[in-house]
């Protein structure tokens, strides 16, 4: 069985290199699977979770109606709404369960750190200079402006640590 991490900044040519990696070991590319793995663990439309995962991203606190409780069996839990840890416990749950059918190459989400004392794993960071990526994006996107690019860079960048952290 082989796992592998990849995570990756903005710009990077990530997720080309892990479905390059996944396609070369005969792995199956997995990133926003985890979101739909949740979502089956949950009893719940994927959307829901996509939904979540936006608010969370976006540093809010709690996320929707929906979203409460779908981890918890807890009724006293289905009136406050989910908060990160609950989210953050969705989606290891879910990593951990997919890495365990079979050759995989999980693409960000925090796998690194969900799996980083699983025994078959590899984990790799993907970077390039700012400058690089900044030329990227436009491209990528179909901007004009290159000091745009910069900005969504440092906001993709910020988002990343903050969810981290």
């Amino acid at each position: 069985m082989t796992v592998v991490t990849i995570s990756r900044e903005l710009g990077s040519r990530g997720t080309r290199i892990a479905e390059a990696v996944g396609h070369e070991l005969d792995a199956t590319c997995i990133d926003k699977e985890v979101l739909a793995e949740m979502a089956r663990q949950a009893g719940v439309q994927v959307e829901v979770i996509v939904e979540a995962e936006e608010k969370l991203m976006s540093r809010a606190a709690v996320v929707s109606q929906e979203m409460r409780s779908l981890f918890s069996a807890d009724p006293n839990r289905r009136n406050r709404p989910m908060d990160q840890a609950t989210y953050v416990a969705g989606m290891t749950k879910a990593i951990r369960a997919l890495a365990e059918r079979g050759s995989v190459v999980f693409i960000g989400r925090g796998s690194q750190l969900i799996l980083e004392d699983h025994p078959a794993a590899l984990h790799v960071h993907l970077y390039a200079a700012p400058e690089i990526r900044a030329g990227r994006i436009p491209r990528r996107r179909g901007m004009a402006v290159f000091g745009t690019a910069e900005s969504i860079i440092g906001l993709a960048d910020e988002q990343r640590l903050n969810w981290y952290q």
